[in-house]
């Protein structure tokens, strides 16, 4: 006899984002593989207005009152498991999961990110004890699985290794290029043009600037056209510079924060994303930009586990700027990334395999609970910085 489909409850609390679109991606693939999923995510909902085949609820603060929440939720709808794609602080984590305990509820997480960008070193012994304590800890690549074990001491039979990274936009917007433009904020598309697409929030490592002294500082098609979008996107740009740079290539700047139906617009309409960072990240938008079917041009200080060169874009030395003008300029190269990206399994089908893999995840942790985990309060050596 099969057993029965396990309830979740997802908790991812940005409301905004990638891991708002993986989340409602996860809830989606969860439904259609026949188990309850419900989500609980950020009060600043982005998709709140996208229809869903899963209960949703955005309710989550940052802080205490999030938590509230989602125990407010688990009481009220009993479910099996408590699935994070969130945790703002460690030591209210430690606590809700031994509460969750007492509840008989199982609880797994998928860090995003294993350590916060802040105070990470003072926040590791909690997040060592967290890991030791989740019944199960989701690694998305192999990468983040060798940290969590090797560097957090995360017990190998807690941990999983489930990867991929479906985009819940990539289901709404990949329409023929014939489709009507209503939601992108870029204008149509000339006949002919070539169009590129720098995203993102302002940052001046993001290398924005030498990008456009690369195009201040040559000769360029009248077919170019550079879409520059995103939150405070012109941080730190000399206006001098770009202002030149608009003499050379014809741009177009959007400086606000752009909606997810206008972010898959911009990803739909464009040729290449150019993603030229002087600072070593791992991005969400090397994955959006495969799910989307947009070759990506990215330095070397850009990585993602699932990026493999010439199947989703090039990749130049982030000081090299002679290498990235010649991409610009030289773009035969990207027929044969385009053809391995249409090649790609579609959206749904990624969806359904990650969502494939969670669900055996859920029946194991359900059939063969690891005991409770190491921890059952806060050390006393953590008290003193339990409520940073």
């Amino acid at each position: 006899m099969n057993a029965p489909a396990p309830r979740v409850l997802l908790v991812e609390g940005s409301g905004r984002g990638f891991l708002s679109h993986y989340s409602h991606a996860l809830a989606l693939g969860l439904q259609r593989a026949g188990i309850e999923a419900q989500l609980l995510t950020g009060r600043r909902d982005e998709l709140g207005d996208w229809t869903v085949p899963f209960h949703k609820q955005a309710c989550l603060d940052a802080g205490r009152r999030g938590w509230c929440c989602v125990r407010r939720q688990i009481i009220e709808t009993r479910p099996d498991i408590v699935h994070l794609q969130w945790v703002d602080n460690p030591f209210r984590a430690l606590r809700f999961v031994r509460w969750a305990h007492g509840q008989g509820v199982r609880v797994v997480y998928t860090p995003h990110n294993i350590l916060p960008h802040e105070k990470r070193w003072l926040m590791m012994p909690a997040y060592r004890l967290l890991y030791r304590m989740i019944d199960r800890v989701v690694a998305r690549d192999a990468y983040l699985a060798w940290a969590l074990e090797e560097l957090l001491d995360t017990p190998g039979e807690r941990l999983t290794l489930l990867p991929g990274s479906p985009n819940f936009l990539a289901l709404q917007s990949l329409q023929g290029r014939d489709e009507p433009r209503g939601d992108s904020p870029a204008p149509a598309r000339d006949p002919g043009e070539h169009r590129l697409l720098f995203f993102g929030h302002g940052c001046l490592r993001k290398g924005l600037d030498r990008l456009l002294e690369t195009v201040a500082g040559n000769r360029w098609p009248g077919t170019m056209h550079l879409v520059v979008a995103g939150e405070g996107v012109l941080y730190g740009i000399p206006d001098a510079l770009l202002e030149t740079a608009r003499r050379a290539m014809r741009i177009t700047l959007i400086d606000r924060y752009v909606a997810p139906r206008e972010v898959a617009a911009l990803f739909r309409d464009a040729d290449l994303l150019l993603m030229p960072y002087v600072k070593q990240c791992k991005s969400p938008l090397l994955d959006l930009a495969a799910a989307l079917r947009l070759p990506v041009l990215r330095s070397d200080r850009v990585q993602g586990a699932d990026f493999r060169e010439g199947v989703h874009g090039r990749t130049f030395s982030h000081d090299d700027h002679a290498a990235m003008e010649q991409r610009l300029k030289q773009t035969r190269w990207l027929t044969g990334v385009r053809d391995s990206l249409a090649a790609m399994d579609d959206p749904l089908a990624a969806i359904d395999r990650l969502a494939r893999g969670h669900r055996q995840l859920y029946l194991k942790v359900l059939a063969n609970r690891i005991p409770g985990g190491d921890v059952h309060r806060v050390p006393d050596f953590l008290a003193p910085i339990s409520e940073v």
